[in-house]
């Protein structure tokens, strides 16, 4: 067992793991800070209930991982945070979120970003399971985490996030505005809150303000550097 600390979000994080690929996947965040604002640990049981529900075949580390993912989602509400399943990208000063359905290609699209304007100028904030968390200046930013995806792209760092784009599979690259109900509708799918009363309302409260404060967009998308440069125009001009 391997008992660490971890920094995300500016929050301390303390983590016991059994297997070695927690620990591997949280190296650029490992702190010796002594004190923490949440702490995560997977039991045997919720280790084998987590392989036992995933439709695809998992080692005990790999569903350890996703289990301490899954914790850490539902400890942030009480620090103005929660744990978005999008791809978190910055260029030219700007923060782009891209959400989708899993196996849309949200991380792919990232990826055409950096075909579409150079590898070398796009960061990868976060590939998979960044933390969005407002601050004290009312700001919301995205910060990278351990739970990057299978590519492990991401970043140790955190930016104020600038807007939001829904990806959708399309056979033609297009941009559009949406609706307020349609962007909470999209939203909702992408974050999980504890199940109890208190704990919905606040995070009703939260997903609220985020939404006021980051405008939104769909984009009906192919696999080609066309849909990142129609995205990009989308929100620059």
């Amino acid at each position: 067992m391997k008992h660490f600390k971890i920094t995300v979000a500016g929050l301390y994080v303390s983590i016991s793991a059994r297997g070695e690929l927690t620990y591997d996947i949280c190296r650029p965040y490992l702190t010796d800070l002594p004190w923490s604002d949440i702490t995560l640990y997977a039991t045997p049981a919720q280790i084998a209930a987590k392989k036992k529900a995933m439709k695809i075949s998992l080692t005990d580390e790999q569903a350890e991982c996703i289990v301490l993912s899954d914790q850490l989602a539902l400890k942030l509400l009480p620090h103005d945070a929660f744990l978005l399943h999008a791809a978190v990208i910055q260029y030219q000063d700007r923060c782009y979120a891209f959400c989708a359905p899993r196996g849309v290609g949200k991380s792919t699209h990232a990826q055409l970003w950096k075909q579409a304007f150079g590898d070398g100028l796009i960061t990868v904030i976060n590939g998979d399971k960044p933390i969005i968390r407002r601050q004290k200046d009312g700001r919301f930013y995205a910060y990278g985490t351990p739970w990057c995806g299978k590519e492990r792209q991401g970043s140790p760092v955190g930016v104020p996030l600038d807007c939001i784009t829904f990806i959708e599979q399309g056979q033609t690259d297009r941009a559009y505005t949406i609706c307020e109900r349609e962007y909470l509708d999209r939203l909702i799918g992408q974050v999980v809150f504890p199940a109890d009363e208190h704990s919905m309302n606040r995070g009703a409260a939260l997903l609220a303000a985020f939404m006021r404060q980051t405008p939104a967009a769909a984009a009906a998308c192919t696999m080609t550097v066309q849909a990142a440069q129609t995205v990009y125009r989308f929100w620059n001009t």
